[in-house]
């Protein structure tokens, strides 16, 4: 048995790098064709998110679907209902995924939301009237939401810390992709001349969805998640398979990792879990503030806003139903070419400077939108309806390349294991809280004030940016463990500590969990005891 006193587990002052973060660069682990795997075929989940949130927005520039649903005095209400709905369902869903995550595991959250999206995306291709649209495209929103908020949990606990920037980043650009997607098949079923043309977006994300029930029998459970059940072996058989390297062939980095997970649980394992726990916990409600920061300033910046109405932007500067539906394309893509931006230097340029950084810029960006369209909008400049129009295609470059992919991993890495699920709902509970405020009355609100809409988005921004810059610390490069020091949290078992109790622990490519190390129970009441 390795016996180590709290001396020995604390970080040596000889390396620069544990004095920063805790970690060390040597001890990194390679990326593997099977984490990128695992982590891409995840990103089907987010993708149906995307497909989903998505699905109606070409929807309201299709001809049938105007003529059955808007055709009336009362169309903007009626989008702005649909939107609600979906938004409200998001809400939901967000909230209820983290008690089925935490008892049943990320899988079986995914699943469950995956096969609301499924129903409920049949039962809105088959809708005889408004109301019943309405309700089912209610309940796609609360699958929806249960995606958004499990996706980058599952993620983040798979993926090796000096590259869960690039991987985790994969949820923001999965739902790009789906917007792009989505928008392609929009435009090519405008084509269609039947009553069924609109119905046709919604039998896609059907069949979406079923793939997506089918991935998950590839996907392995999350190691932490497993390990919060005792289920160690099964964490490690997971963790060494996603980890393991022709030049590590035993996955020692990978077992050193096992390790401080290990640690880690048994010191949370009697914690308290629930909403008001950490809200009444210093340094968790420090973690809460930052989640919600991040996404009043993420969905103040308007991108739902244009991402669910693009079309419908695009008709008001004059442009005819096919350049509405390209036009909304263009813009997706856009955003698509930012997010591979923001994936590849997140983890270089860290998490709280690109957040800072765009949403100074998505203002910027957005009060130069506001001012073109307050003098060109009549359409006399054709000159100024192309900058407004360019604006909109910056805006997706500059939000994609800063802020969409960097949101969603900084909200689900800043948590402990325990409590990560809650976490990430309370970040999205602001998601979506602000995406009603500002997307669902956007149609409404574009048709009676026009320019002036964009600046109470612009005004919650600016202070919400700027609060980011003073209370969120950088999390870039540190394991999910580690990062709890960030936050005036204990950390368990220092990296360079967990290495040599690994080196215990290994046996013939075998964990053998009993030779764990000991501790004085008196320095850390806490820890499980081991014979």
């Amino acid at each position: 048995m390795l016996s180590l006193t709290k001396k020995d587990s604390a970080p040596a002052t000889s390396d620069p790098a544990l004095e920063e973060g805790g970690h060390r660069p040597h001890g990194r682990q390679e990326l593997t064709t099977t984490n990128i795997l695992a982590v891409i075929v995840a990103g089907l989940g987010s993708f149906t998110f995307g497909y989903a949130n998505n699905a109606t927005a070409g929807s309201f520039a299709q001809t049938t679907f105007i003529a059955k649903f808007l055709s009336g005095s009362n169309a903007d209400s009626v989008i702005c209902g649909i939107i609600g709905g979906f938004l409200g369902g998001g809400y939901i869903g967000a909230i209820i995924q983290a008690p089925i995550s935490n008892r049943w595991g990320r899988k079986a959250a995914t699943g469950t939301g995956a096969v609301l999206v499924m129903i409920s995306a049949a039962l809105d291709a088959g809708a005889v009237d408004i109301a019943m649209f309405a309700v089912f495209r209610m309940t796609c929103g609360i699958g929806a939401g249960m995606l958004l908020a499990n996706c980058p949990v599952y993620m983040s606990e798979i993926a090796p810390p000096h590259l869960r920037g690039m991987l985790v980043g994969n949820h923001a650009i999965s739902i790009v992709w789906a917007y792009v997607i989505s928008s392609c098949i929009a435009l090519g079923f405008h084509f269609i001349e039947e009553s069924y043309q609109w119905r046709m977006q919604f039998v896609v994300l059907t069949f979406v969805a079923m793939l997506l029930v089918a991935s998950l029998f590839l996907l392995p459970e999350s190691p932490r998640w497993l390990c919060e059940q005792e289920r160690y072996d099964d964490a490690w058989k997971i963790l060494k398979n996603l980890n393991k390297t022709t030049a590590d062939p035993e996955a020692v980095t990978a077992a050193a990792e096992m390790a401080q997970i290990r640690a880690q649980i048994i010191e949370e394992r009697t914690l308290p879990r629930g909403y008001v726990y950490i809200f009444k916990t210093p340094h968790l409600r420090h973690r809460a503030f930052c989640g919600i920061l991040t996404w009043i300033m993420g969905q103040s910046t308007g991108m739902l806003v244009i991402a669910n109405l693009t079309p419908t932007l695009f008709a008001t500067l004059g442009y005819g139903t096919v350049l509405q539906l390209a036009l909304a394309i263009v813009w997706c893509v856009c955003a698509m070419i930012g997010c591979y931006i923001n994936a590849a230097i997140m983890d270089r340029v860290g998490r709280v400077k690109l957040l800072v950084f765009g949403g100074y810029l998505c203002t910027a960006t957005m009060i130069c939108e506001a001012v073109l369209q307050k003098y060109y909008l009549d359409g006399h400049n054709k000159s100024g309806v192309n900058g407004a129009v360019a604006m909109y295609f910056l805006f997706g470059v500059f939000y994609g390349s800063t802020v969409d992919c960097a949101a969603y991993v900084y909200i689900a890495e800043i948590w402990p294991t325990h409590l990560r699920s809650y976490g990430v709902t309370i970040g999205l509970t602001s998601f979506f809280a602000l995406a009603l405020a500002f997307t669902t009355p956007a149609s409404a609100g574009f048709s009676a004030i026009g320019w002036k809409y964009y600046f109470p988005m612009i005004a919650t921004c600016i202070c919400s940016t700027t609060a980011i810059a003073f209370v969120c610390p950088e999390t870039a490069g540190l394991t999910l463990e580690e990062i709890n020091r960030k936050f005036g949290d204990n950390v368990a078992l220092e990296l360079n500590t967990a290495e040599a109790v690994a080196q215990a622990m290994m046996k013939g490519g075998a964990m053998h969990f009993e030779n764990a190390q000991a501790r004085d129970p008196d320095e850390y009441p806490l820890e499980e005891k081991t014979n």
